[in-house]
C-alpha cells in the first residue's frame, strides 16, 4: 500500500517556487507515495495544479478567514490519515507548527532554526533538521525531503511555473493592443510584503525613477508589476517616466507571470516576483539588501546579485521578529546601491 504524504506549504510565493524542485524529483517516487498539498494563498494553488504530482491540493484561506473556520478546514483534512506530513522550508512561525501537529500526520517533520523565538514550538514535529545558513533554499528543502522519505533526489530541475492558455492570450493581447511587439521590455517590482516591516528591504522608488529616465529611448518599456498595496508606490515610479512606463494592475498572477515571460529582464528586490522571473527563466538584476542572498537568490537561473559588502548584511534571519537595522545610519546597505550599478547590470543582463 502507498504512503500518503502531505506537503504543507506557506504563504510566500517565493518560499513555495524554491520547493517545486524538488517536487519535480518526487515524481519518480509515485509508486511508493501518494502525495498530498496544503496550500495557504491561492497563487500558490495555482502553481501547485498543474504540477502533476499531487493526488489532491487542500486550500485554506488563513489569512482571510476567522480562526474557527480554519480550525475545521484542519481538523476535516486530518481525518484523512497521513503517514507523514513535511513542512517547507522557510516556516520560521510558531503558527506553522501548530497546523502541522493538527494535520495529525503519524511523523511529521520540520526544520529547526538558528533564530528562535519564544515560542517556537519545534517539538511538534517529531523528526527536525537543524537549517543550513550556508546554503539555497531550495538545498534545505532537498535535505528535508531526503530525510523524511528516506531517499537521494537528484537535484537537476530549475523553479518552475506552467502558464495557462488563457494567460498566455491574455499577454499577447496586451502587447499588441499596446503597441509593444518591437520594445524591449523590462519588468520591474519595486514593491515588497509588509509584514514584519519587509517594506524596509525596498530600494528606494526615486531610485527606480531616476533608473526609468535613464532609459528614454523608444526602443525600451517598462512593465511596473505589484499588488493593490503597491498599486501607489509604482504610480509614483509612473511619474519620473510615464512615456515608457505602464502600471500592471487587476491581473491574476498568472497572467502577471504571462507578462513576466514577455520581458527581456526582470529587476527586483528579495521577493516572491523575483522568483517568479527566474522559474520563466527570465534573466533578472535583483537588488539585495538585509536579506540573505545565500538563501535566497534566484535558483537555476541567470541573474546578476546587486548588493554590497557590509559586515552587518544579512540582519535579517527569515524568523518572526521583524525586520529591524540597528546601525547608525539605518539601512545603509540600500542607500549605498546606486541608479548607475544598477543601470549597468541591466545593460549587462540584456547583452
Amino acid at each position: 500500500m502507498k504512503k500518503k504524504c502531505l506537503i504543507f506549504f506557506t504563504v510566500g510565493i517565493g518560499d513555495s517556487l524554491m520547493v517545486t524542485p524538488v517536487l519535480e524529483s518526487l515524481k519518480q517516487f509515485k509508486d511508493e507515495y501518494e502525495f498530498y498539498a496544503l496550500s495557504m494563498s491561492s497563487p500558490i494553488r495555482d502553481i501547485l495544479a498543474v504540477n502533476k504530482l499531487f493526488n489532491k491540493i487542500h486550500f485554506i484561506d488563513f489569512l482571510n478567514k476567522g480562526t474557527f473556520s480554519s480550525f475545521s478546514e484542519v481538523l476535516k483534512i486530518r481525518k484523512e490519515k497521513y503517514d507523514i506530513s513535511i513542512l517547507v522550508f522557510p516556516s520560521n512561525h510558531f503558527k506553522y507548527q501548530i497546523v502541522h501537529f493538527l494535520l495529525g500526520a503519524k511523523q511529521r517533520y520540520s526544520f529547526e532554526y538558528h533564530e528562535r523565538t519564544f515560542p517556537d514550538l519545534y517539538f511538534l514535529s517529531q523528526n527536525r533538521l537543524v537549517e543550513d545558513r550556508n546554503v539555497h533554499a531550495v538545498e534545505n528543502n532537498y535535505k528535508l525531503f531526503e530525510y523524511a522519505l528516506n531517499k537521494e533526489l537528484e537535484r537537476t530541475s530549475p523553479m518552475k511555473i506552467s502558464i495557462d492558455e488563457d494567460s498566455l492570450t491574455f499577454a499577447d493581447e496586451f502587447i499588441a493592443d499596446n503597441s509593444l511587439s518591437e520594445k524591449i521590455i523590462i519588468g520591474i517590482h519595486a514593491g515588497s510584503d509588509v509584514f514584519k516591516n519587509m517594506i524596509k528591504k525596498r530600494w528606494a522608488y526615486e531610485n527606480y525613477g531616476y533608473l526609468l529616465k535613464k532609459f528614454s529611448s523608444e526602443k525600451f518599456h517598462f512593465l511596473i508589476f505589484g499588488g493593490k498595496t503597491e498599486y501607489e508606490l509604482n504610480d509614483k515610479i509612473k511619474d519620473f517616466s510615464p512615456d515608457n512606463t505602464t502600471v500592471i494592475k487587476g491581473t491574476n498572477f498568472l497572467k502577471s507571470c504571462a507578462l513576466i515571460n514577455k520581458c527581456k529582464c526582470f529587476i527586483s528586490g528579495d521577493t516572491g516576483l523575483m522568483h517568479t522571473a527566474a522559474a520563466l527563466q527570465i534573466p533578472s538584476v535583483n537588488i539585495f539588501g538585509p536579506t540573505n542572498s545565500t538563501y535566497t537568490e534566484p535558483y537555476k537561473a541567470e541573474h546578476i546579485v546587486v548588493k554590497k559588502g557590509h559586515s552587518c548584511i544579512p540582519c535579517y534571519e527569515y524568523s518572526r521578529i521583524p525586520l529591524i537595522c540597528n546601525q547608525t545610519e539605518k539601512y545603509k546597505c540600500l542607500k549605498d546601491i546606486t541608479i548607475d550599478e544598477v543601470y549597468e547590470m541591466i545593460m549587462k543582463s540584456i547583452k
